[in-house]
């Protein structure tokens, strides 16, 4: 059963670039590690300003194996000091 990681961030206004840029960071590092099937940037179709990463994992063991990398968690880390502080993280297991 697939495990599946959604984090929709608001950057702040000035922010945008440099939210992008951490947040493929994130994608691309959690792309080719074991247990990642596979990681995307999402974009809305809508004027929110919301940038959004989805990951799927093996399970839920593998996507926090991934969430716990060193490199993950300094990018995490960055990432907060440029979005709202009401950004969503969320995991789902497929039915």
């Amino acid at each position: 059963m697939s495990y599946i990681r959604l984090s929709i961030v608001h950057p702040h206004r000035t922010e945008r670039d440099r939210v992008e840029r951490i947040m493929r960071e994130l994608v691309e590092a959690a792309t080719p590690t074991v247990g990642c099937s596979a990681s995307f940037l999402l974009k809305p179709h809508d004027e929110s300003g919301d940038i959004a990463r989805i990951a799927i994992y093996d399970d839920e063991a593998a996507a926090d194996r991934v969430a716990n990398l060193q490199h993950i968690l300094s990018l995490r880390s960055e990432l907060h000091l440029h979005i709202d502080a009401n950004h969503t993280e969320r995991g789902f297991s497929s039915m």
